[in-house]
């Protein structure tokens, strides 16, 4: 058995004129084959075969629903929540709730979700849940916390100052004095 000075010069070879350089082939041989972590690169190029072959044989169905169907859920929720900003309107009046006698399956539900840009107006939420400028009534207002919102009011920065940042609206019918008559005499 050679000692190991001797496996040392044995791996030394000579290069011609006295120099003596090691020898590249053998020094690779005496190093190990696997390292102590090999074991997590090879199972990890394992674990993507197997799902590359797996999603590769998997019924169509499933593959085109993980690949473009759950991304794009995601997305367009986390784009909804980042451009719009979500109300809930409640309206307290039944002589002011849209008429949903055209809609087969469903009717005005107190609390029904909308989203509108930072830009909406209080008019703009009346059209959309009236379904239209013309099918909106002549007295209804909108507001919160007994503070009420003229429909030029941009509804971002009405709902955070009037609303104590809860985004609860409440449409109701505005019932005015009789022209003509003071206040005094009706109270």
């Amino acid at each position: 058995t050679p000692t190991g000075s001797s496996l040392r010069a044995a791996l030394w070879v000579d290069k011609g004129q006295g120099a003596r350089q090691p020898d590249i082939l053998s020094e690779m041989a005496a190093l190990p084959k696997r390292w102590a972590w090999t074991f997590l690169k090879e199972g990890i190029k394992f674990r993507t075969g197997r799902l590359y072959e797996t999603f590769w044989n998997s019924q169509s169905n499933v593959k085109y629903t993980v690949l473009f169907l759950y991304p794009g859920a995601l997305f367009w929720v986390r784009w909804r929540a980042e451009t719009q900003y979500k109300y809930n309107v409640f309206i307290a009046d039944k002589s002011v709730e849209p008429d949903s006698s055209q809609n087969l399956w469903y009717a005005w539900k107190n609390g029904s979700t909308f989203y509108f840009p930072a830009m909406a107006t209080v008019q703009d939420l009346k059209e959309y849940v009236y379904d239209g400028a013309d099918k909106v009534p002549g007295k209804v207002r909108a507001g919160c916390y007994g503070r009420m919102m003229e429909d030029s009011d941009n509804l971002a920065l009405a709902v955070r100052t009037f609303c104590k940042r809860d985004p609860k609206i409440v449409l109701w019918e505005e019932h005015r004095l009789h022209e003509g008559a003071d206040e005094e005499e009706i109270a």
